[in-house]
């Protein structure tokens, strides 16, 4: 009797365990549309891949006492799993089949805050604005500041590599700019004065210098290589100059280069036949005076006080250790110089030419530490730097640079630097630093 009842109490759950239940219903989403299309599966039978209909329905046979779950993924939500023990385990006992509808949660996208590719403020504070500045040769930087407006006063500040103000100068009158000479020297210059600015173990010297000697021997310099100086006659008043060479070893000098806008030239000496009869008078007594030509005379105090007057812009760079480049706009050549060799090479330049639809605008740029020369155009506002290719003459796709009516750019070390200051806010202006492509 006892085998007997074992025997039947083996079956029974050997029945239990062996019998299937069908699990049916509809997968829809928070806002119960149905789902079609999403994927299900048992975990103990993985293999075996469903999908559910266009009115999102699905079904599916498992077989009971395995304590199974189904597996529902699409790739819009987080997967969801329907675990058939317990409650539904009874249920599907029961009746032999079970009505699960599923809802779908919806996908959880982490948080993204993307935030715009700003310019790094090198330095700036509310308490003055920079006018203008200048990389010393031991990395600190020597800021033109004034508190409210520069034309009564300004503070020279040395700021160190660790963004610390470590010194400070008053300068009495109007500030024009900080200018550096080919040796690397800052200076100041002011409506009337000049001053030569030295740095020296994070103290900052500052040096009254003779403002005509400035001009007339130092200003005029532009670079050296070897024994070589190399400098200009140029006169803003004049629409020609030369760039000469002299040689310190034999004292000799060299004309290297004539730069003349001709046309401009012709409009300058003619300026003469139409002026009254008095300043021709007082021009042909400078003549005599000077020797300098009366026409010269009346174009210079008259005919560049007219529209149609623009004074020359065709800059000498140094590349590397032993070559000169001179930008002849007016020619419409990039010349190439050697001390050894003489003027080497050429190519014809054209970035210049209807600069009002192009948007160029002077100076040119050169990167103080690669030698790179970048040429300027201004459009709507905005700034754009367009690398020269000194082989070719043609300039690389312009590169904008993030905020527009920017001032006093400096490239250094594939870096761009300039002043800022947001239009129609109360923030001073500040020194903002970009990256070149």
């Amino acid at each position: 009797m006892y085998r007997n009842l074992l025997f039947i109490i083996i079956l029974i759950t050997k029945n239990a365990v062996g019998q299937e239940a069908k699990v049916s219903g509809i997968v829809t989403d928070a806002d119960g549309h149905p789902l079609p299309h999403v994927r299900y599966y048992t975990h103990s039978n993985p293999t075996k891949k469903l999908y559910t209909n266009n009115e999102g329905e699905y079904q599916i046979t498992y077989q009971l006492g395995n304590n199974d779950t189904i597996h529902f993924q699409n790739v819009a939500f987080d997967d969801y799993d329907l675990y058939l023990y317990g409650r539904y385990e009874r249920m599907a006992k029961r009746e032999g089949q079970i009505s699960i509808d599923i809802i779908m949660p919806d996908k959880q996208i982490p948080e993204i805050v993307i935030l715009p590719d700003l310019p790094d403020t090198l330095f700036g504070t509310q308490d003055y604005s920079v006018a203008d500045f200048e990389f010393d040769t031991s990395g600190c930087l020597v800021l033109l500041t004034y508190p409210k407006t520069i034309q009564k006063g300004s503070v020279l500040r040395l700021l160190d590599q660790n963004d610390s103000i470590t010194d400070r100068h008053y300068i009495e009158g109007e500030s024009v700019e900080l200018r550096k000479d080919f040796q690397g020297n800052i200076h100041l210059l002011t409506k009337e004065r000049v001053f030569l600015v030295k740095v020296i173990r994070s103290k900052m010297y500052v040096y009254e210098e003779n403002r005509d000697q400035f001009f007339k021997y130092l200003a005029p310099i532009l670079d050296t290589i070897g024994p070589h100086i190399y400098y200009s006659n140029y006169s803003e008043l004049y629409p020609a100059f030369d760039y000469l060479e002299f040689n310190r070893e034999d004292s000799t000098y060299n004309t290297l280069l004539k730069v003349e806008d001709a046309p401009l030239m012709e409009l300058y000496r003619a300026e003469f036949k139409y002026v009254d009869v008095r300043t021709k008078l007082w021009a042909a007594n400078k003549e005599l005076q000077t020797g300098i030509d009366k026409e010269i005379w009346v174009g210079a105090n008259v005919f560049t006080n007219s529209l149609y007057y623009e004074p020359l812009y065709a800059p000498l760079f140094k590349a590397g250790e032993d070559s000169i480049y001179v930008f002849d706009h007016y020619k419409n050549y990039l010349f190439k110089y050697t001390p050894d060799t003489g003027f080497s090479d050429s190519v014809r330049i054209s970035y210049h030419l209807d600069a009002r639809k192009s948007g160029w605008e002077q100076p040119l740029l050169q990167d103080r530490v690669n030698d790179q020369v970048y040429v300027l155009f201004e459009r709507n506002g905005y700034s754009y730097l367009c690398r020269i290719d000194p082989k070719s003459g043609n300039v690389s796709p312009p590169q904008r640079l993030h905020y527009k009516y920017v001032e006093r750019i400096k490239i250094v070390d594939n870096n761009v630097y300039y002043i800022y200051r947001p239009f129609e806010t109360i923030q001073k202006k500040y020194i903002y630093k970009e990256g070149l492509q």
